[in-house]
């Protein structure tokens, strides 16, 4: 069945005499969904997601973590209809203005108010969270332990550096250093996490911020989700970095040791930022998506001023500085 016949059957059951004509396709992600943007009314559209094949919408990790995203009155964009068998979910459309272009123009006060906003959905999350989901949820099963987060260093390792950098990298020397990164991270205590909580997944509507993409989360370390917050995909002083890191701690985030949380947002700055790049790599070197490669200066300078924060690692941050000297600043 071709994609097209997926979405005008789906919506010739859902919304008959709708203007189920009146289809756009929207720009992708680097995933396998497609995005429509489809009219349901004369004065309202709706954004229809297409999955690549068929799911069973009682184990669909993204309708789990929606019910739980509801339970505890965070926004994020209504569900209307859902069809497993033709792989199809349609949902409230927040138009097109992400945090990233917003901030793109916005003052300082402006930027601060609404990343603090973003910040306090992130605090509601990590203490309501676990008591909205139901015990055999995945939500509450996956998590960022030893074997993923080392995965996703190799990953950086096989698509960034020796892939899209061509870089010849000493690989046990390499592998000391992401296994003592990956391990103080995996013994962490486990909080739920969006897991890619960044400027270009949250959305603003009539002033409020709206969270997106949600169907990856998992339990992970405390800093995870506010580390890609701030430093995912955005580029801000470090002094505006740091008083957001303190209005989390003190706007009600769960107990917590401040010197032992600020150390934890370092390393998961750096887990999460080579992550990204070993994603940008791939993208930009493997699939010839051409631009995933503006990401890649910004994010290598950002990598690096975390990584001189933490001396445990001085291979891997001269790697980064050697690459981030090479690319050179891009304008955020």
């Amino acid at each position: 069945m071709q994609v097209d016949e997926r979405v005008h059957r789906f919506l010739e059951q859902e919304l008959p005499g709708a203007g189920a004509g009146e289809i756009r396709k929207l720009k992708g992600d680097a995933s396998t969904r497609e995005y429509f943007r489809c009219r349901v009314s004369e004065s309202e559209t709706a954004i229809l997601t297409l999955y690549p094949e068929a799911f069973d919408p009682a184990e669909s990790t993204f309708l789990q973590v929606y019910r739980m995203l509801r339970r505890i009155g965070l926004p994020i964009p209504r569900i209307h209809a859902v069809d497993g068998d033709l792989g199809v979910v349609l949902q409230e459309d927040l138009g097109d203005m992400t945090l990233e272009r917003r901030l793109r123009t916005a003052g300082s006060r402006e930027r601060k108010r609404l990343l603090s906003q973003a910040a306090e959905h992130l605090i509601v999350l990590q203490r309501e969270g676990p008591r909205a989901a139901d015990p055999g949820w995945p939500v509450l099963q996956l998590a960022f332990d030893l074997e993923k987060l080392t995965w996703e260093l190799q990953f950086f390792r096989r698509h960034f550096l020796e892939g899209y950098s061509r870089l010849h990298v000493e690989r046990d020397r390499l592998a000391s250093e992401f296994l003592a990164l990956c391990r103080e991270l995996a013994e962490a205590g486990r909080f739920v996490c969006h897991r890619d909580y960044q400027v270009r997944n949250l959305m603003l509507k009539e002033g409020r911020v709206y969270m997106i993409d949600f169907q990856d989360a998992r339990l992970g370390p405390q800093a995870y989700d506010l580390a890609s917050l701030l430093l995912d995909s955005i580029d801000l002083p470090p002094g505006e970095v740091e008083e957001l890191v303190d209005f989390y701690l003190q706007g009600g985030a769960p107990a917590v040791d401040v010197l032992q949380f600020r150390r934890q947002f370092h390393l998961t700055s750096i887990q999460r930022l080579l992550k990204a790049l070993g994603t940008f790599g791939y993208q930009a070197g493997a699939l010839g998506r051409e631009a995933y490669r503006a990401y890649i200066p910004g994010t290598l300078e950002r990598v690096a001023a975390a990584l001189k924060t933490i001396p445990e690692f001085p291979y891997i941050r001269a790697l980064v500085d050697a690459r981030a000297a090479e690319t050179g600043p891009v304008p955020w």
